[in-house]
């Protein structure tokens, strides 16, 4: 292909270094890349160790950016894809690097899960958490595993904390706001009928599931 007449360090990121063939510029590779290439300028390169440089600098890029973005909050494997697509990445470099994400357990959609499912619990029930993860990609395997362990585990604390606030309680309002929430009808029957038992409302009135 020619000749490496020149190796700059880049003004604006000097982990990258920008570099010229034959006095022309060619291409900005990260430092890493560039030195396991062994680019040094006087030497010769091809068109193919010059392409194989220039993946191994964008491997190294998507890597490290995904890192970043997992870094903030964790993600789900399905999430990463489509930060790394929007970073416009090629399709082969977010595929060998979630690969390796997935490899070194920075990804673990299960773990994900369960962190995700353990958060919201306490909030949501089986139904808007099964849509929250879906959303985010994770697979319905994992998602029914997770959930049949949990099920409706905060239904109850979520009812009784409702209740407390809304003085006098309705019944009906209680059993909606718990349906919006995404729990089970049986897990629902299951909690009113306990607060009613505890005495938490001045009358029944007709069921809502009837």
């Amino acid at each position: 292909m020619g000749k490496i007449t020149d190796i700059q360090k880049q003004k604006h990121n000097r982990s990258r270094v920008s570099v010229f063939i034959d006095g022309e510029f060619v291409c900005g590779l990260d430092e890493v890349a560039a030195l396991t290439a062994r680019l040094k300028i006087g030497d010769e390169i091809t068109a193919d160790e010059l392409k194989k440089a220039v993946r191994a600098s964008e491997l190294n890029s998507a890597f490290e950016s995904a890192v970043g973005y997992i870094s903030y909050s964790p993600r789900s494997q399905k999430e990463t894809e489509r930060y790394l697509r929007g970073k416009n990445y090629d399709p082969t470099v977010i595929s060998e690097t979630v690969d390796k994400l997935v490899l070194y357990r920075y990804i673990d959609d299960k773990t994900y899960a369960q962190t995700y499912i353990k958060s919201k619990s306490k909030k949501y029930g089986g139904f808007r958490l099964t849509a929250d993860l879906r959303k985010k990609g994770v697979s319905p395997e994992i998602i029914t595993e997770l959930l049949d362990e949990s099920g409706d585990d905060g239904i109850y604390e979520v009812a009784r904390k409702y209740a407390g606030s809304h003085k006098p309680t309705d019944k009906q309002k209680l059993k909606r706001f718990l349906a919006g929430r995404g729990f089970s009808w049986d897990g629902i029957s299951l909690a009113v009928a306990r607060l009613s038992d505890e005495g938490a409302f001045d009358g029944d009135g007709d069921d809502f599931f009837e």
